[in-house]
């Protein structure tokens, strides 16, 4: 006797892409029957890709009232897109990019506006239970921040302004540039990665002070002054690899493409 969980079984072997005779096998229901009760069904497309398998995980977190967070989100994409061991760094290198994390992103947004149900993508600094409160704590704290940047940059001009005795268009064209570039030069010496774009990955300091003094060396007429040594830097760390530095240096990078700079034990001088 045929009962409703022989057909339902029927129809999930079906959905899944099993053929009439193997189902009817699996189920004992006749070919006929079989053909009955799955007409009309549409096969489910498996989720077999590092794509698929990412948009249905995401999918599940996002739709959370707090949302998936950030690493939660990379850290899928990590483990279905795979990676590789770099040698030269000592970890492991994701396969997916910022094209893959905008496809899943958006199919999974697609899927919540046709089921009808909200997604979130959260920042991990965001504080779930009191967001509001949280942000507001960061935007003071960087408002307290810019400040204090601004006072430094404003002792800096006021002690070291270029041309500072001159009153011409062309001299204030040259401490408002100066001004600019004290500001990010400071934001560099004081935090990690800043000016390497959105991989963080900005130039390495102790290749920066490198260069940096290299530069007032010259200046001063005492290019052959003892420099760091290079290694480490003043976060306490010693990478065995640094990559190869954003130019965000002009004047530097012509100081150094002049051979002005020579080379003693793999550091310029």
């Amino acid at each position: 006797m045929i009962n409703a969980q022989q057909e339902q079984r029927a129809i999930t072997l079906r959905q899944e892409g099993m053929s009439y005779e193997n189902i009817a096998l699996e189920t004992g229901l006749t070919d006929y029957k079989v053909k009955m009760l799955t007409k009309g069904v549409q096969k489910v497309k498996p989720i077999n890709t590092p794509f698929d398998k990412s948009v249905e995980r995401v999918f599940n977190l996002a739709v959370r009232p707090q949302g998936i967070r950030d690493y939660e989100f990379h850290d899928i994409l990590h483990q279905e897109y795979g990676s590789t061991w770099d040698t030269t760094t000592g970890r492991y290198i994701s396969k997916y990019d910022d094209s893959n994390k905008k496809r899943v992103k958006g199919k999974v947004r697609q899927r919540a506006a046709l089921e009808d149900c909200n997604t979130l993508f959260v920042a991990d600094w965001v504080d779930v239970e009191a967001p509001t409160t949280s942000r507001k704590f960061l935007e003071a704290a960087a408002k307290d921040l810019m400040s204090r940047i601004d006072s430094h940059v404003n002792e800096y001009m006021e002690r070291h302004s270029a041309r500072w005795t001159e009153d011409s268009e062309e001299a204030e064209y040259a401490r408002r540039k100066q001004a600019w570039a004290v500001e990010h030069y400071l934001l560099k010496l004081a935090v990690k990665g800043y000016g390497g774009g959105g991989g963080g990955g900005g130039e390495p300091l102790a290749r920066l002070q490198e260069r940096s003094i290299a530069l007032t060396d010259l200046l001063e007429g005492t290019p052959d002054l003892p420099m760091a040594s290079g290694k480490g830097d003043w976060y306490g760390e010693t990478p065995d690899y640094y990559r190869e530095p954003a130019r965000n240096d002009p004047f530097l990078d012509h100081v150094e493409s002049q051979g002005w700079l020579k080379e003693v034990e793999g550091r310029f001088v």
